[in-house]
């Protein structure tokens, strides 16, 4: 099992209290794991909604049972029905890029969060009980471990929420989603496609993406795996696809020229898309959604 990455907000903590305790007793692990964390940049925030999607569990971070700071943790068998009301932190910059529990890279600009019990991934509304003010985010990673916390999100999704300088505030979760049963490679043998290497591109010409399936790329779609602020992640991402993919994958630059997505295709058939989902559930990778 994946070590569950510790967050909580450094600020809430007051520097003189830190500093006096230090002095006279060691401190506590979880403060020390949230140390020197921090905001990101409100530009860099993705402002797009999140599509709700039932998904196969993740392969990694959903053990039966889990243990921290010597606190033991239930992970849910099912998020059907799931809601609970408590108060919300958030964590940032000294989180950025690491694996999250489920083994995607964290990115702060995204709309995900943390959660101690919900299974990864689990697609969550966030609402503020004293304004009403909500979002809908991603939980793929486990935390937090202190205190009457609840849950902990990106920076971008408490910045929607409006609650970067307090901190924290009360909250009112409930479960969106649910998940699709885990693909049984034995059941349905793969047809193997001919190998493709995957490319680091921008924007893909209808022309190229026609020549790479073999058809118009006017009908293609795509798999979006992710969709990274930071061009570092979007590319380590890329990488791992090459391992065990065998159709096209790259990385396309929105208008912006903030936000790289990682694609598989063009897929231009119902096969080739069968093909590239059942592949990506072989290999862990259960979070994407289907594009023009």
């Amino acid at each position: 099992m994946m070590t569950p990455t510790i967050r909580l907000l450094a600020s809430l903590l007051p520097a003189g209290l830190l500093a006096g305790c230090s002095m006279l007793t060691p401190q506590p692990a979880w403060k020390l794991a949230v140390a020197g964390d921090g905001p990101g940049e409100l530009h860099r925030i993705d402002i797009r909604e999140l599509v709700v999607a039932n998904l196969p569990k993740s392969r990694y971070g959903n053990p039966a049972q889990y243990t921290v700071f010597g606190q033991e943790y239930t992970v849910l068998d099912s998020a059907d029905g799931f809601k609970q009301q408590g108060v919300a932190s958030w964590y940032g910059k000294k989180f950025h890029g690491r694996p999250t529990s489920s083994g995607e890279p964290y990115d702060m600009h995204q709309l995900t969060a943390a959660h101690k019990n919900l299974p990864l991934p689990t697609y969550v509304r966030v609402t503020r009980v004293d304004n009403g003010e909500s979002v809908v985010v991603k939980v793929n990673d486990r935390g937090p471990f202190v205190g009457d916390r609840i849950i902990d999100l990106s920076y971008a999704a408490a910045a929607r929420l409006g609650m970067i300088e307090q901190g924290k505030a009360d909250v009112f979760i409930e479960a969106l989603s649910s998940h699709e049963p885990v693909v049984d490679a034995s059941a349905q043998p793969l047809v193997p496609a001919a190998p493709v290497d995957a490319v680091v591109t921008t924007e893909v010409t209808p022309s190229v993406e026609a020549a790479l399936v073999g058809g118009s790329a006017e009908a293609s779609r795509f798999l979006q795996v992710g969709a990274y602020s930071d061009e570092l992640n979007a590319k380590a991402m890329l990488v791992s696809l090459r391992e065990f993919l065998d159709v096209p994958a790259s990385i396309s630059v929105d208008d912006s020229g903030q936000l790289y997505r990682v694609r598989v295709g063009p897929l231009a058939d119902q096969d080739r898309m069968r093909h590239a989902r059942e592949t990506l559930a072989q290999a862990g990778i259960d979070s994407y959604r289907v594009t023009d």
